[in-house]
């Protein structure tokens, strides 16, 4: 009787879901009959987002993180680093380059890495999982660039963003980490088939390969800029705010707040942009939309892992855990390292503000160890 109930209790949650999935793909399509400008601007927004700031920004990262995963680099600096990932994150040292490039690189480039690690069998479905929840951040070249140096008008602003933000993610790390190591380790990965491509054809399929995540990662985000697009046109946001606005306690929430939560809900960088406008709780706003990434990288994450049989579902549960834990860290640090913020920040475009310098550094980085490692042979 009782998986009867269950079974009739999934199917209707699946059909309340089917059936809201279709209610609000009905009315975006109407809306954008009837309002396609809105819908062409919102598009045209993330289609300059792409050109300017995640083509350049991730695409060489996609590139050399799989590139260093196939001609086996992962496998050789990871026993160097094994019991500094043992003892911190009981991980293998293979998925230290994965950590790396995921503080380094921006939110799908830790995912992506992920996915080859478990592919090249470096790491199991369990472990890829894990570290999939910890190794997907913002860049340093996003959040002191863009919106340190571009919003707020202050580096050392970003900075301090930039380590709260990554701070949680360790933290998480850490902590889901001594909770598998109170359990049984999960099977072990398949011994790593030897690559037998060369390093032509590793670089080839690498690029090819980031080349087709690279489509799915842009195509999320001119869809999701577009929805932002049309749903800021509706009114319907304000016209719930002013709603809610009545409620005890919530006098501060605006229509210009619910449009933050709306932005940074769907889209990460329409959500900064918006929150730097805001005026009340900046910091706090910023650090949780950077942590919550939003619906678009999520889904570009899907893409990244597509076929190696990862998931975002931890990833996804570890937000709120990262959003508090990025909120208080960004207040202590903002406590101990007082830093002026102007009250309304820079109304420029987030992407006209974006600097690749950190990215640089990255990049040399890895092709140092490259480097290193073809020398070593």
């Amino acid at each position: 009787m009782q998986t009867i109930h269950k079974t009739r209790f999934s199917k209707l949650k699946n059909n309340v879901y089917a059936f809201m999935l279709a209610s609000g793909s009905c009315a975006l399509l109407f809306l954008l009959l009837f309002a396609p400008k809105a819908g062409l601007d919102g598009a045209r927004n993330g289609l300059t987002l792409c050109a300017e700031v995640v083509i350049p920004t991730l695409f060489p990262f996609l590139v050399l993180s799989a590139f260093m995963i196939k001609i086996g680099l992962a496998d050789r600096f990871g026993r160097w680093l094994t019991p500094v990932t043992r003892f911190l994150f009981h991980l293998p040292g293979a998925a230290a380059p994965a950590i790396i490039l995921g503080v380094l690189g921006g939110y799908p480039v830790g995912a992506k890495a992920c996915a080859d690690l478990v592919e090249q069998g470096s790491l199991n479905k369990e472990q890829g999982n894990r570290l999939l929840s910890f190794c997907i951040n913002s860049s340093p070249a996003y959040i002191i660039g863009a919106v340190g140096t571009g919003l707020l008008e202050s580096a050392e602003a970003g900075i301090l963003l930039y380590a709260a933000h990554i701070l949680s993610s360790l933290i998480i790390g850490i902590f889901l980490g001594r909770l598998h190591h109170t359990k049984k380790d999960a099977t072990p990965p398949t011994p790593r088939l030897m690559n037998t491509t060369g390093i032509a054809g590793s670089l080839v399929s690498s690029v090819t390969g980031a080349a087709s995540s690279m489509v799915g990662i842009c195509a999320f985000v001119v869809f999701f800029s577009s929805i932002s697009s049309l749903i800021s046109f509706t009114g319907i946001v304000e016209n719930t705010a002013q709603i809610i606005s009545h409620f005890p306690l919530m006098g501060w929430f605006d229509g210009t707040s619910g449009m933050t939560f709306v932005k940074g809900f769907l889209e990460v960088s329409g959500g900064c942009e918006a929150a730097s406008k805001n005026g009340l709780f900046v910091l706090e706003t910023l650090s949780a939309c950077l942590s919550w990434s939003s619906l678009s990288v999520i889904f570009q994450i899907l893409v990244a892992v597509r076929g190696s049989g990862l998931s975002a579902k931890t990833y996804t549960l570890c937000r709120p855990l990262h959003i508090f834990l990025s909120i208080l860290l960004t207040l202590l640090f903002f406590h101990i390292f007082p830093v002026a913020v102007p009250a309304f920040a820079s109304s420029s475009h987030l992407s006209l503000s974006m600097h690749n310098a950190p990215a640089s550094v990255a990049l040399l980085f890895a092709c140092t160890l490259f480097l290193l490692a073809r020398a070593s042979v």
